[in-house]
């Protein structure tokens, strides 16, 4: 691809994107893909709103500064949103980390969910926890289990980057008939997820979660430009099919 080619396309999509957003400003109805997993995840928010105990969120072992950067921000969006009905309500979200540079994030969310609530006295340094460093995963598996054994928590929900430690939690909360919600881009932790919960976010789907939970003009016209361009993907590769049978 020549660089004009490359500006053009950029250009294409920007004003796509820019007519999108004003689609959906203006009122017109945007269709999104359903979640299953989502409608599970904002049913979680509910039980635990109505029990009056808390959700407790793990944010994984992803670093902000490494590959899985994008991951670990997704899965912080999630809990921004989580965490203004959980303080709204008086039962601040429990949040464990695995990652050095997520503690700072947590914490930082759930101070802002406070202080929007008018509640910033309530705000605890044992509502965030650093549990164990990426590099022993199966330590922090171990560590967050054992949190889910001591605390009374309505809801497990589990968002970033994982690994086969993933079992260990999940497993966790399974023998205390905790639900759990999951939602992560890694194959082998994705693997264990459908095994242990239906309520699955499978890549894609766990970066697209903040869009339906927030519900941002700017979110649902960048989802929808998404399909849009996986549409145009799809019938390419079909018309190539079909081209080169005939």
């Amino acid at each position: 691809m020549t660089p004009i080619i490359i500006l053009a396309v950029i250009l294409v999509l920007g004003l796509l994107l820019f007519l999108l957003t004003r689609s959906v400003r203006a009122g017109r109805t945007a269709v999104l893909r359903p979640l299953i997993s989502f409608q599970g995840l904002t049913e979680q928010i509910g039980r635990a709103i109505e029990s009056g105990r808390q959700l407790h969120l793990t944010l994984g072992q992803g670093s902000l500064v490494g590959r899985a950067n994008p991951t670990s921000v997704s899965a912080a969006a999630v809990l921004d949103n989580l965490a203004k009905d959980g303080c709204a309500n008086g039962t601040p979200s429990l949040v464990t980390v695995g990652d050095g540079t997520l503690l700072p994030l947590a914490q930082g969310s759930l101070q802002h969910a406070l202080a929007q609530v008018r509640r910033p006295g309530d705000f605890d340094l044992s509502l965030t926890q650093f549990v164990a460093h990426n590099t022993d995963p199966f330590a922090y598996g171990g560590g967050v289990a054992t949190l889910l054994q001591q605390q009374r928590v309505a809801s497990n929900i589990m968002m970033g980057r994982f690994g086969p430690e993933l079992a260990i939690i999940a497993e966790a909360a399974n023998r205390q008939n905790i639900d759990q919600v999951i939602g992560t881009d890694d194959p082998t932790a994705l693997a264990v997820a459908v095994a242990a919960t239906e309520d699955v976010l499978i890549g894609e789907e766990l970066f697209a979660t903040n869009a339906y939970l927030e519900g941002k003009a700017s979110q649902i016209a960048s989802l929808q430009l998404q399909d849009i361009l996986r549409w145009i993907v799809v019938l390419f590769i079909l018309g190539t099919a079909v081209y080169q049978l005939i």
